[in-house]
């Protein structure tokens, strides 16, 4: 008997240790399955009352409840960048996630530090267009409301329809493209740039001073088109076309300066990885973007004609809008304010209400005409050049095919803005991460592109704004010597290979 009972008592406590051992590996998978979930809920928990600390101190915010709602999106922008990154980077984990969490957090402080800022752009043009918005709802996309295309008139009519002060939102949804452009160029790096790691260029975009200062600072929106043609270069390259056309388009109905990397649609077409029929991805989305402004009684033509109405209304008072490009090296109608020719500061008569004796508010309008048509010639026949070479650009080039095209258009282009080599600036950051020797690139580009900001948002030239076209110009030349480079190469290899045969 004593025998039997030892027994029995050795089977329980056996059962007992294997039933305690599954349990313990149970609550080691839940513990594991959900570790990430609940660190980053512990991240966003954090920050979420930090944020709420520092913007119940804005003045526009009438209370705790509005300070809770607005870092509550904030904090939800945060949660949905880390989730994301961890989908894409299943990698990162343990300290690497935390430096990369709180290195996050610091980039997102710093952006609701800027959102009181109110630029010259929200106080003229953003501001009253929230308030058509807010005064006739859905209606007023009957007819255009800015001189933005229609999806961001969509975002403006959603931002009307909030009790938070406009300008927060309307950089806020700026801020959620920063990040999703910085998740973009994740991606994008291990299909341009082989076998690197896409981390760094992640942080580096999440902290670029320019993308820095056109969402949070500004209120511009510009890292919505570049995430677009991001993701439609990624797709192109990776073998989905109606994707990439579909992204394409959305990065067109956002941006015009989308055109820039047309080109890159080209090569597609040449190289087979694009086939006519994706123009119906294309203009199918397009016209996708078009039905809320058609239902609120907008006719199609008018709805279709936005960026021509865009194009026409620009002023005639100069050449370039602050863009480092050509044609800071032509003389401006006035003079009032300007340091581009700051030996003219020293010449007797000349003050801040003196004009140019070369020019006239009548010569500038065909001025801007004359060098409009000569760019359009100057594209024609680097398009043709690249034509009459297909056979070596390759489709492995397409990187530096977009980046050439991305420098090259806003610098011969006159009327140009200081934004617009915004794409110029991620596309950069990519290439200086395929050619290791070409970090210096970017320092140039960025660098050119951030000083020239400064004009408009300090009305201040801290750097004589020739000196910044000569680094985009030189940028543009060794560019284009490494896109010839490789060519040649192509050209090499295929007189080889004929030799061999």
């Amino acid at each position: 008997m004593k025998i039997r009972a030892f027994t029995i008592k050795g089977t329980i406590m056996g059962a007992v240790c294997k039933w305690r051992r599954v349990l313990l590996k149970n609550e080691i998978k839940v513990l594991q399955t959900y570790q990430r979930p609940l660190q980053v809920i512990t991240a966003v928990t954090v920050l979420f009352f930090l944020m709420a600390a520092v913007m119940s101190g804005f003045p526009h915010i009438s209370g705790p409840g509005q300070a809770l709602h607005l870092a509550a999106l904030f904090g939800a922008a945060y949660g949905l960048t880390l989730g994301i990154l961890l989908r894409i980077r299943p990698e990162t984990k343990g300290s690497e996630f935390v430096y990369v969490s709180v290195f996050l957090a610091f980039t997102l402080l710093a952006r609701v530090i800027m959102l009181e800022y109110d630029s010259a752009d929200y106080n003229t043009f953003l501001s009253v267009w929230v308030d058509v918005f807010r005064q006739d709802g859905f209606r007023a996309l009957r007819e255009n409301v800015g001189n933005y295309n229609l999806l961001y008139q969509y975002a403006l009519l959603l931002i009307s329809k909030s009790s938070l002060y406009d300008l927060y939102l309307i950089k806020l949804f700026s801020i959620l493209f920063d990040y999703a452009l910085a998740l973009a160029m994740l991606r994008a790096v291990p299909i341009f740039c082989e076998d690197r790691d896409g981390l760094p260029v992640f942080l580096i975009v999440c902290i670029l001073p320019t993308t820095l200062i056109n969402g949070a600072f500004w209120g511009q929106c510009d890292s919505v088109y570049a995430f677009f043609v991001i993701l439609f270069l990624c797709d192109l390259e990776t073998g989905h076309p109606w994707r990439s056309a579909s992204f394409l388009a959305l990065a067109f109905a956002f941006k015009l300066q989308t055109i820039f990397v047309f080109p890159v649609v080209l090569l597609g077409l040449i190289h087979g990885k694009f086939k006519p029929r994706h123009a119906l991805a294309f203009f199918g989305m397009y016209l996708f973007t078009m039905l809320p402004s058609m239902a609120a009684g907008r006719s199609f033509t008018d709805a279709l004609s936005v960026y021509a109405s865009q194009s026409m209304g620009q002023n005639f008072d100069r050449l370039t809008y602050n863009a480092p490009n050509l044609y800071f090296f032509f003389p401006l109608l006035e003079f009032a304010g300007t340091q581009e020719y700051t030996w003219m500061r020293f010449i007797k008569g000349l003050d801040g209400f003196t004009t140019n004796a070369f020019l006239s508010e009548d010569l500038l309008p065909l001025l801007q005409n004359a060098t409009l048509y000569a760019c359009i010639l100057l594209v024609l026949l680097a398009v043709i050049y690249w034509l009459a070479h297909y056979r070596e650009v390759t489709p492995e080039m397409t990187l530096l095919f977009a980046l050439f095209f991305a420098i090259f258009l806003p610098f011969v282009m006159p009327k140009m803005h200081e934004r617009y080599f915004y794409l110029a600036d991620m596309l950069s950051i990519l290439y200086a991460v395929k050619y290791r020797n070409r970090v210096f690139v970017p320092v140039m580009v960025v660098g050119a592109s951030f000083m020239s900001y400064m004009v408009f948002l300090t009305r201040q030239r801290p750097v004589d704004e020739r000196v910044l076209s000569l680094l985009m110009f030189a940028s543009l030349i060794v560019v284009s010597r490494d896109l010839l480079q490789e060519m040649r190469k192509v050209r090499k290899a295929s007189k080889g290979g004929d030799q061999a045969c």
